[in-house]
């Protein structure tokens, strides 16, 4: 039985606000500004209600409040309340910068009092109306040539904004390490449903200068600030260029940090701008902005830049002068491998621009194409279709391999769980208050350079007989922990433990040492990107990276691959063909719904047909009662009514019977979602799960039978002169549907 959800008294929010300000008052004083230490003073002065109200204020949205709203039990009558916060400046009267949020937080009965206000100042008719929605009204209130703030203050109620919010904002963000807008953490762990203190009890600031704390906290408000930029240009993109320009002088404000954390801040604040800049083709601010940027991906955008300008006009040089410092000193891994394939597809095969060891005039293949070309092709039953990773673990397992998908929680987990202690457990971890679940440096590097000598050690220790009892001890120590790293499950071990005892070894060292290695120096761009598959036999260890007919490999995937072999490890893409069996059973099957939405309309009648080898097998068909009316656009178009229906079974009286009609089937349908989905959505209402392999014959018409006018199924009928004597009846389109299987299976067999 769950225990009963506890209750907080009315005095937590007060509670929680005191408990954060203590926490900075004593972690963070060298690092606080001039007003986030008068507002601690200030706010410690004011009376218990004055606390009460005002962190009740802070705890609700936007800055704007009538004097109507603010009354609780445990703080008495407000005004005398926010006289005295007034007084101490955390709150002042409405002004006209206020009114953007003055106008979200209204009500629309008094929107409708200050129209009315505002009428009897007009010569005219506004012409509002009561019955109007409060958008619409407030769309005639902002065309209206009055004074607001002095018809609001005609209103019974009065308003007070927030004040000093820099300053809190600036005190959350010392606590937390980003903007918050309220204290909901601490309500979720005193309500039981957020875990804290598994970690460590002790926490050291996460600043310690000033010019840090606060660069830390411009970097954190741009961010906001930046995708509100975005959103303005939308609606101004003449002011693009303008608007741009002084972000770039902000820019060039923001000190070059030698903390790398705010380093890769500040290259992501550039980045972003820069994007934005290429968006409305400003093509020297975007360029401008990348150079503020340190490292990929801004990198390739410049070089891209770069070579679009030196194009235009007829010189490369730039471009080709600077994919070679990007190929001789490049940032990561990614980057090297986009200046390896940018430059084979601009300048190999150019004399003058030929890298060493490619001939002149010789186009030599990128790393990426080569790796894709090598790839060898696996066929696997059409039965996985859409489930292509679920198809190749399947083949293996055939063929006697323990397979695993891995991916990258595999990696997480073990490199979590080998460094658990320095991560979590350390004095000086970057854990930075309870509520933390993943250390703070990691992103930048700084977690490699904080522990550098204790992290080789365990690295070498990855090669020592004892390495598995040691990870065993980890996981069964910390199991179930909540953290922000990886994801417990039942077979990590059974996973986590083969990786240790079979990585190759090279020069005494483990082939998992350059990889977690690289994961600690670089988490951000080491963290993802690694192969789907584990596959186990014969104490060998093999990585697949698993791509459907149609899938493209992304960069960083590349680059894991690329890591993995230069480690030692067998790892590799294979590409999936998809096997046509002849003797395939298929049930093509039609639906005639209530309506579009399978979350919320209905089947009136399915209609099935059962096919091997281009024989028809056996038929299903039945109408279903959808318990609600069809609509009369429905009946007309399908000559299904409410009469045909009423004494149908119902969908759970036939859904056993439609289950094994189907079985060990693929499901063929006319546009296959639509029908896959209202099956799958009647299933799911008598709590029977339902998952089968697709095949639509709209898209696979379209792949084999291009260039026709219309995919409808009349129109193909039409075309292909296929019998559909009653469309839009279940079993009639059903039927035809199975003569275009048989025109796709035929074009697909010659493949």
């Amino acid at each position: 039985m769950a225990e009963p959800r506890k209750e907080l008294d009315s005095g937590y929010y007060l509670q929680h606000f005191n408990e954060l300000l203590q926490f900075v008052a004593t972690h963070y004083p060298g690092v606080l500004t001039a007003d986030s230490r008068a507002f601690l003073e200030d706010f410690t002065a004011l009376s218990a209600a004055a606390q009460q109200l005002l962190v009740r204020m802070l705890n609700r949205k936007g800055t704007v409040f009538a004097d109507t709203e603010l009354n609780y039990g445990e703080i008495g009558q407000p005004q005398p309340v926010l006289d005295e916060l007034s007084q101490a400046g955390f709150i002042a009267p409405l002004t006209e910068p206020d009114l953007a949020d003055f106008w979200l937080r209204l009500t629309k009965d008094t929107l409708w009092q200050l129209l009315q206000l505002a009428q009897a100042e007009l010569p005219q008719l506004t012409g509002a109306k009561k019955s109007q929605t409060k958008p619409q009204l407030l769309g005639v209130a902002l065309t209206l040539p009055v004074n607001w703030l002095a018809l609001i203050e005609q209103l019974p109620q009065r308003y007070a904004v927030l004040q000093r919010q820099d300053a809190l904002n600036y005190i959350y963000f010392l606590y937390f390490g980003r903007l918050a807008a309220n204290l909901s953490l601490f309500t979720l762990r005193d309500l039981g449903i957020r875990q804290t203190g598994q970690f460590k009890h002790q926490f050291t600031p996460r600043f310690t200068e000033p010019a840090q704390a606060l660069l830390a906290y411009q970097l954190a408000k741009a961010k906001p600030a930046i995708i509100e930029l975005g959103k303005a240009l939308k609606k101004q993109p003449d002011n693009a260029e303008s608007l741009l320009s002084q972000w770039l002088t902000e820019v060039a404000k923001w000190p070059l940090s030698a903390d790398n954390a705010l380093l890769l801040k500040r290259s992501e604040r550039s980045y972003q701008l820069g994007k934005l800049a290429e968006q409305y083709q400003l093509a020297d601010l975007a360029m401008a902005f990348y150079q503020q940027s340190n490292g990929f991906p801004a990198s390739e955008r410049l070089a891209r830049l770069y070579a679009q300008q030196g194009k235009a006009e007829g010189n490369q040089e730039r471009c080709r002068q600077y994919l070679l410092k990007l190929l001789d000193d490049p940032s990561c891994d990614e980057e090297w491998l986009f200046a390896d394939d940018f430059y084979q597809r601009k300048f190999a095969d150019n004399s003058s621009g030929a890298i060493s060891g490619v001939k002149s005039g010789e186009r030599r293949r990128s790393q990426l194409t080569q790796l894709l070309h090598e790839a060898p092709q696996v066929g696997i039953d059409e039965l996985y279709l859409g489930k292509a990773e679920q198809g190749l673990m399947a083949h293996y397992v055939a063929q006697g391999y323990k397979v695993f998908h891995s991916e990258n929680n595999l990696w997480l987990a073990l490199f979590g769980l080998w460094f658990w202690h320095e991560l979590f457990e350390h004095n000086d971890s970057a854990l930075h208050n309870p509520f933390e679940r993943r250390p703070r440096n990691l992103a930048s590097g700084g977690f490699y350079q904080q522990f550098e000598s204790k992290i080789e050690q365990k690295l070498k220790q990855l090669a020592a007989p004892t390495a598995t009892s040691t990870l065993l001890t980890a996981l069964t120590a910390h199991y179930g922990k909540a953290n922000n790293l990886f994801y417990w499950h039942v077979d990590l071990a059974e996973q986590l433990l083969p990786l240790l005892q079979y990585a190759p070894l090279a020069n005494g060292d483990s082939a998992l040492a350059p990889i977690l290695r690289s994961m600690a120096q670089d988490f951000n761009r080491h963290s993802s990107g690694y192969p789907d598959l584990l596959l186990i036999k014969d104490q060998q260890l093999q990585f697949i990276e698993v791509k459907a007919p149609g899938d493209k490999i992304q960069r960083h995937q590349l680059a894991r691959l690329l890591a993995l072999q230069n480690a030692g490890f067998n790892a590799r893409i294979e590409k999936l063909q998809w096997i046509v069996d002849p003797n395939r059973l298929y049930v093509v099957l039609d639906v005639e719904t209530t309506g579009g939405k399978a979350g919320t309309d209905r089947i009136t009648e399915i209609g099935a047909v059962k096919v091997q080898g281009g024989e028809v097998l056996d038929t299903f068909n039945t109408h279903i009662n959808p318990e609600r009316p069809i609509p009369f656009f429905i009946s007309r178009l399908t000559g299904i009514s409410n009469t045909m229906v009423a004494d149908a079974p119902k969908f759970a009286d036939i859904a056993a019977q439609l289950t094994e009609f189907l079985q060990g089937a693929v499901f063929v349908a006319h546009n296959a979602k639509f029908d896959y989905g209202f099956i799958r959505a009647e299933f799911a209402r008598c709590e029977i799960p339902f998952d089968m392999p697709q095949l639509c014959t709209v898209v696979n018409m379209r792949r084999y039978y291009p260039g026709l006018a219309s995919y409808s199924l009349g129109k193909l009928c039409a075309e292909f002169e296929i019998t559909l004597a009653n469309h839009h009846r279940a079993l009639a389109d059903a039927t035809a549907t199975v003569e275009l299987l048989k025109l796709i299976n035929a074009k697909r067999q010659l493949l």
